[in-house]
């Protein structure tokens, strides 16, 4: 089969559109949360906002290499949530968007481009399902910390390192300001445990 004919075509074109509104989002909330302060959280959330542009790129790369995309136009149909609320409920949302994406999406698309004859993007859509499966475990981490006040706490002592200085100090619970640099507790590495 042909991928110009194919609903393998319509999925990925639909996987990068889903890719490019995450990684927008993910830049979006980075950004709310440095002005929040939380420079360790906007840091988890550009590196996911990579990653997801990273998706984007693979997606496109592959339409682009086997379709004369020059004078391509897919007509898909999806939707995409568009959802808007404080930085820690928007880390819930979007954990419970990941989890759907890993376990539901791409698993789907996978199934048809493999029917499809389309082994190579098959494995590919389940290597990123992984991923997002991982993107899941990452945000509903960061939701719990924030939600219950223990981003910078943990029950045995952990290596607690400033992202600015690198200043590193073992203990249970991170510092206010960096002993070093004196920078506040957003710029204190985190340690997620995935």
């Amino acid at each position: 089969m042909e991928l110009k004919n194919s609903q393998t075509l319509k999925n990925l074109t639909r996987a990068f559109a889903s890719e490019c509104s995450d990684g927008a989002k993910y830049q979006y909330m980075a950004d709310e949360a440095t002005t929040q302060k939380l420079s360790n959280v906007s840091t988890c959330l550009k590196a996911l906002a990579t990653n997801e542009m990273a998706h984007a790129k693979i997606f496109y790369d592959y339409i682009a290499q086997n379709v004369d995309v020059e004078d391509l136009n897919v007509e898909i149909n999806a939707s995409y949530p568009m959802s808007h609320a404080p930085l820690v409920e928007m880390l819930n949302i979007k954990s419970k968007n990941e989890e759907f994406q890993a376990q539901t999406v791409y698993p789907s698309f996978a199934k048809t481009a493999k029917k499809e004859g389309f082994e190579d993007i098959a494995q590919k859509l389940m290597i990123i399902a992984d991923i997002e499966a991982n993107h899941e475990k990452i945000l509903h981490n960061l939701y719990e910390k924030l939600k219950n006040n223990t981003l910078l706490l943990s029950n045995e002592k952990e290596l607690w390192k400033c992202n600015n200085c690198g200043y590193e100090e073992s203990s249970k619970k991170a510092w206010k300001k960096c002993p070093l640099c004196t920078k506040d507790s957003g710029f204190v590495k985190l340690n997620l445990n995935i």
